[in-house]
């Protein structure tokens, strides 16, 4: 009995002296409660630390012994839990879901070394849109589990979000190279007057090139009605040689 008061002992005394803490990439502090807001949608299908949607994830552990760390996705709003990528040692997904924990196979954790950090590839990214108007949340929550998988330590609970209100489209760009917009939400055309001639491209969120049209001065119109729904970027360039770019959704 005694023999089994003191390992219980022990066991609680090395869990109580574990710490956890996270950081970005860049060595800015992860806090319960931040919001971390980004204005653009990243590629996650080939995701790189330039992007402008990715979130580093650095964990750190300040005990004298290794801490096992899983992400439970507690909430998401206007998302769908796909066309993102989440990574956390060894796993990297797709798709994520409410409710559930990750990694989630075996095993069914990260091991953060005993006063050590993770390596630099752990990340999450989105590439989903939305409706193109409202942010797209997800809450994340980071924890340490014990050997028999449960819960310990204190958690970090964060924010991911896109809000493509803030990648509001430079007008003054659109008004130096002569372009006057009709709308950004569009339906089969984009509809735009010109006061030179030039050349539109539409691109996909991964950079694709979707369509490129010559357009003249006066009226012009760009038929979308073959493509998904979605946001696009539509770039401008002139003849002589101004450029102007802004996003636009396809209902």
């Amino acid at each position: 009995m005694k023999k089994v008061l003191f390992l219980v002992a022990c066991l609680t005394s090395s869990l109580t002296f574990s710490q956890m803490t996270m950081k970005k990439l860049d060595g800015t502090p992860i806090n319960t409660g931040d919001i971390l807001t980004y204005s653009a949608l990243g590629n996650f299908t080939d995701a790189s630390t330039s992007d402008p949607a990715y979130l580093g994830l650095k964990i750190y552990n300040s005990s004298a012994s290794n801490i096992n760390v899983r992400m439970k996705l507690i909430s998401m709003t206007n998302a769908t839990g796909s066309n993102l990528q989440f990574c956390i040692d060894p796993i990297c997904v797709g798709t994520i879901s409410v409710g559930s924990y990750y990694p989630s196979g075996s095993p069914s954790y990260s091991v953060i070394p005993a006063n050590g950090q993770n390596g630099n590839f752990d990340h999450f990214i989105n590439g989903y849109a939305g409706n193109g108007t409202d942010p797209v949340e997800y809450v994340l929550k980071f924890y340490m589990i014990n050997t028999f998988g449960g819960e310990i330590g204190t958690p970090i609970t964060f924010t991911y979000k896109y809000d493509p209100t803030l990648s509001t489209p430079s007008f003054n760009d659109l008004k130096n190279a002569g372009i006057t917009l009709k709308a950004t939400l569009v339906d089969s055309q984009i509809e735009f007057e010109a006061t030179a001639g030039g050349k539109s491209e539409v691109f996909d969120i991964n950079g694709r090139l979707i369509s490129s049209t010559r357009y003249t001065t006066g009226y012009n119109n760009t038929n979308v009605s073959n493509i998904t729904t979605g946001v696009y970027i539509v770039s401008f360039t002139t003849d002589e040689g101004k450029k102007a770019s802004l996003k636009v959704v396809k209902k």
